[in-house]
């Protein structure tokens, strides 16, 4: 098993975000919504670097093998005030499917919204493996990072799973919440109380 290490996101690491955004992700929902293409890279770099460099509630970790430093095994966005960090993304870019991604990303909003309402909460807004490196601890990192700062501040927490992902992210006391609706993507609204 590597020994990985969980740090903070550089700027210089932006590039490498949306590789394996790709790398990872390269479904047919998620092409139609973000064609692989430099211009849609080029929007996926340039809201990621904004939240990194103007978001203060927006924190993004990487997930490092030591072995190869320069190689990004995962990472993830964790939202520590979705109602204070205004919208998930910029416009939707030209090239992009505009109808799905605004549907896909508003099912979820309102879900979250929709139980929490003005209550404070964390928000798993990102979580991606490199497919290589799955099923080796990476995701757990990342999810724990999460759940421990919410329980020391006392937060619930909310994230959208992908069916597959949802065993994972029961196993950290995150409850399936039906009754919030599933999308026909099959993202399920999931949330976690504080555990004090």
């Amino acid at each position: 098993m590597p020994s990985f290490i969980i740090q903070e996101v550089l700027v210089e690491n932006i590039p490498a975000l949306s590789q394996l955004w790709y790398t990872a992700f390269s479904i047919p929902v998620n092409l139609r919504m973000f064609p692989d293409t430099p211009a849609i890279r080029e929007w996926w770099d340039k809201a990621n670097r904004h939240d990194l460099l103007h978001n203060p509630y927006r924190t993004y970790l990487k997930i490092v093998d030591p072995g190869q430093p320069d190689a990004l095994v995962a990472y993830a966005k964790w939202d520590l005030d979705p109602l204070a960090s205004g919208e998930k993304f910029p416009p939707w870019h030209d090239e992009s499917d505009q109808e799905t991604c605004e549907h896909l990303y508003t099912v979820g909003s309102e879900n979250r919204e929709a139980f929490f309402g003005d209550r404070k909460h964390y928000y798993l807004d990102m979580l991606v493996v490199h497919p290589e490196c799955r099923r080796q601890g990476a995701a757990s990192m990342l999810i724990q990072w999460g759940c421990d700062l919410a329980d020391q501040n006392a937060k619930p927490a909310y994230l959208d799973a992908h069916e597959d992902a949802a065993p994972l992210y029961r196993k950290f006391g995150f409850k399936d919440r039906t009754d919030l609706g599933v999308s026909s993507e099959g993202s399920i609204a999931m949330i976690r109380e504080a555990q004090c």
